[in-house]
């Protein structure tokens, strides 16, 4: 998938731009059992072990039980899932056009800052051939069900660990690749160790 595909669109939606954010949905109904049918998805076994999309590339995750979304609506770049009992994990890749430009390493700390979640934790991370913050958040979801015979509450933790990027073939745009994992503890050793590693794969083309 190229790049030019995707930027114009971004245009007509500027700012902050947090795809998973509609994932709330996900949030919900994963407090219930889940029944994946895997349609419209590739098991990532069944993928090449370093993928590339536009101007960058990444390792898949090798645990199995990933599937990869065999259709996304740019700017979303590429989407996987992982569903283990009522947690689940993704990887999202997508790409933002901030209301306000965001061209050195001062300014792409600035807007990570800016991120609307809590328990923000910020490091600058050289080795990628960009500009890029490593980023790690923790969001809560409760959601109440007051009006039935048994009232109850669900909460959904999600732990989100992600490598913030300014695409240097396109300066002004950032690319997020993020991992999270959402249950109603939130992350767990295993998923933390993945998302490191995947985090560390990725590469911008020189």
């Amino acid at each position: 998938m190229q790049f030019k595909s995707w930027r114009s669109r971004i245009r007509r939606a500027r700012g902050h731009g947090h795809p998973v954010r509609r994932h709330a949905l996900a949030l919900l109904l994963a407090a219930a059992p889940l029944a994946c049918t895997h349609l419209m998805q590739t098991d990532a076994n069944n993928l090449p072990d370093r993928m590339h999309r536009g101007d960058f590339s990444f390792e898949r995750p090798a645990r199995p039980g990933w599937y990869l979304s065999d259709t996304v609506d740019p700017p979303t770049l590429a989407e996987f899932t992982r569903h283990d009992g009522r947690a689940e994990s993704q990887i999202l890749i997508f790409a933002v056009a901030p209301r306000s430009p965001v061209t050195d390493a001062a300014e792409l700390q600035r807007w990570a800052e800016s991120l609307p979640d809590s328990d923000k934790v910020i490091a600058a991370a050289p080795g990628h051939g960009a500009i890029c913050v490593r980023y790690h958040a923790r969001s809560v979801l409760t959601v109440h069900y007051a009006d039935t015979p048994s009232p109850s509450a669900d909460r959904q933790v999600t732990d989100e660990d992600s490598l913030d990027c300014i695409d240097p073939h396109a300066p002004g745009y950032i690319v997020r690749f993020i991992y999270t994992q959402r249950s109603s503890i939130g992350g767990n050793p295993v998923g933390e160790e993945e998302a490191q590693q995947f985090l560390r794969t990725i590469e911008f083309d020189k």
